[in-house]
């Protein structure tokens, strides 16, 4: 089993986490060499249809990272870098607990390795917004206010 990271829309603070057998991803790679062999814009409609066909576990939390720690930090007056570490952190104790995960170029964990076809499927399924949606705003927001 392979696990992948990507922070599919930072606006929103979505992080797409997918976990996928070693077959699930030999099908992926298919896919993707069928539609261009690339993960780009001009082949996402090919890939988003096809990868809805693959048996993964894929959830979408959405976090609203940087909105809640410019919030923060704003009316608090303490960097935004502080708020940024302690919420990384927080999100680390929930996707980290398995060991490693590939991760993409906006995730910010110690469990992270290089991207690698998990992490591409992991973008692929939250471009198609394919996965169970998890809210995590009010955790996140209760952790930084020390609530939590």
């Amino acid at each position: 089993m392979r696990r992948g990271v990507v922070m599919t829309d930072w606006k929103r603070g979505l992080l797409t986490y997918v976990e996928a057998s070693v077959e699930t991803l030999a099908e992926f790679e298919k896919i993707l060499n069928l539609c261009g062999g690339r993960l780009e814009r001009r082949n996402l409609p090919c890939i988003t249809s096809l990868v809805s066909r693959l048996r993964v576990n894929s959830v979408m939390y959405v976090t609203d990272l940087y909105g809640i720690t410019n919030q923060l930090a704003f009316n608090s007056k303490t960097p935004r870098s502080y708020f940024l570490q302690k919420a990384w952190s927080y999100l680390e104790s929930i996707i980290c607990a398995k060991g490693p995960v590939e991760c993409g170029r906006d995730v910010d964990l110690t469990c992270c390795e290089p991207c690698g076809t998990a992490c591409l499927l992991a973008e692929a399924l939250g471009v198609a917004k394919l996965g169970v949606e998890v809210d995590l705003r009010g955790e996140v927001l209760n952790r930084l206010r020390g609530e939590g």
